[in-house]
């Protein structure tokens, strides 16, 4: 999980009430988003830590009212303040717009889709699809060589449907065990 790339939803404030409850400044977040995500990560000395949430409010004035598990009062949670807040790994608003259509996709939809790798270039053409619905995997041929990719959204980078191509980061030693083998 790649926790460099979180997005910033907003900054924590000073304790609210005398249950360990902050005031979360929301910046350019919805509150409804923040609401649905259930795991908020604090840059604490420059580390990105996990805190769930047992509760959220809205707040007019400062956007909410967060209560994270664990952490009972003012003095509990008085550490976080000034924090700045993420949301958790996929809960990016311009990820999710632009994978939205994607999502509606079908394995079948790929089939014909010319498949490159950043490392191993051009690793040829999607011919078909294998395994199940839950864990579907895509056949790639170039030369006579079968290639199995499993469709997962850290081995697939990018997606160009009018183009009919797809662009892929594999795991080391993937493709030179079909190569190889």
């Amino acid at each position: 999980m790649d926790l460099n790339n979180l997005h910033r939803v907003g900054k924590l404030g000073k304790p609210w009430g005398n249950q360990g409850e902050l005031i979360l400044h929301l910046e350019g977040s919805e509150f409804d988003e923040v609401l649905a995500m259930g795991v908020l990560f604090a840059d604490i000395d420059g580390q990105k830590v996990p805190f769930h949430v047992d509760h959220l409010r809205e707040h007019p004035r400062t956007g909410a009212v967060v209560k994270f598990e664990d952490l009972e009062d003012p003095q509990g949670s008085a550490f976080l303040v000034n924090c700045d807040v993420y949301a958790p790994p996929g809960h990016n608003p311009a990820e999710l717009e632009e994978q939205e259509g994607e999502e509606d996709l079908d394995p079948e939809d790929f089939i014909g889709m010319d498949v490159h790798d950043e490392k191993h270039g051009h690793l040829g053409e999607v011919t078909g699809t294998e395994g199940n619905e839950d864990n579907p995997v895509l056949v790639v041929i170039k030369d006579g060589v079968e290639v199995l990719l499993p469709m997962n959204g850290d081995l697939i980078q990018s997606i160009d449907l009018e183009a009919r191509r797809m662009d892929v980061r594999t795991p080391d030693g993937l493709v030179e065990l079909y190569r190889n083998g």
